[in-house]
């Protein structure tokens, strides 16, 4: 009896042994579809971004060349006498210079003397010349020149 019980419980081991077996083997074949899902899955990605990133790399080509031609002087120049109304101020209109460390510039407008302060402050009281382009503002006005 003692045979056959120790008959009966090794089968039931083999069987169980069998099953480990097949069950390890299952887990393995299950690790290897879903690591290659994975690698397939991070390579249609891979080629998204790398098509994303050219895209990205031809629009910074187009904009650094769009920002080139926006910057070219003779479009600048355009723009600002076309838009913004203004001209190079008339030949000794303005003369600049330096005075106690500090810049001076000497402002004629039209033949007269031109009041003094910024160009801002003489648009603001009403004293700005029309029909003269206004020079550039300078940093620091010091002096008014006299006409004549």
């Amino acid at each position: 009896m003692i045979a056959a019980d120790a008959r009966r419980h090794g089968q039931g081991g083999r069987v169980l042994r069998l099953g480990a077996t097949v069950a390890l083997f299952s887990a393995v074949a299950v690790f290897r579809i879903w690591s290659h899902t994975q690698v397939i899955t991070s390579g249609y990605e891979l080629a998204r971004l790398e098509s994303e990133h050219q895209r990205l790399e031809d629009e910074h080509g187009r904009l650094q060349m769009e920002v080139a031609t926006l910057r070219a002087p003779g479009r600048l120049e355009r723009f600002a006498r076309a838009q913004l109304g203004m001209a190079p101020p008339a030949p000794g209109a303005v003369m600049a210079g330096t005075e106690d460390g500090r810049v001076a510039v000497v402002v004629r407008a039209g033949g007269v003397a031109a009041d003094k302060g910024t160009l801002s402050s003489r648009k603001q009281s009403g004293r700005e010349r029309t029909g003269h382009p206004a020079p550039a503002e300078p940093v620091v006005f010091s002096r008014v020149a006299s006409a004549g």
